[in-house]
């Protein structure tokens, strides 16, 4: 597993979009589009994208730590800092 000490948590979660339709009700998944439309809403009244694509890795990658290296170049992790 990658060491992701520093981290700065800046999202929610992710859930796997495979999970929710296992482990989610009808209800749950009217709830959770409930709730990310009122996210949407909210950003476009914010004059923001309704809504971002991100890319995602699972800490336990092989290649995981490498991407932590990268984002720690370019300013991307803990409070936002370049680091060497």
């Amino acid at each position: 597993m990658a060491n992701v000490e520093g981290m700065k948590n800046k999202f929610c979660g992710v859930i796997k979009h495979d999970d929710a339709v296992k482990y989610l009700n009808d209800k749950d998944k009217a709830d959770f589009n409930y709730l990310c439309n009122k996210v949407e809403c909210g950003r476009r009244k914010d004059g923001k994208r309704p809504v971002n694509a991100y890319l995602v890795i699972n800490t336990d990658e092989p290649y995981a730590d490498e991407v932590i290296e990268i984002l720690k170049r370019n300013g991307h992790w803990g409070k936002g800092e370049a680091q060497p």
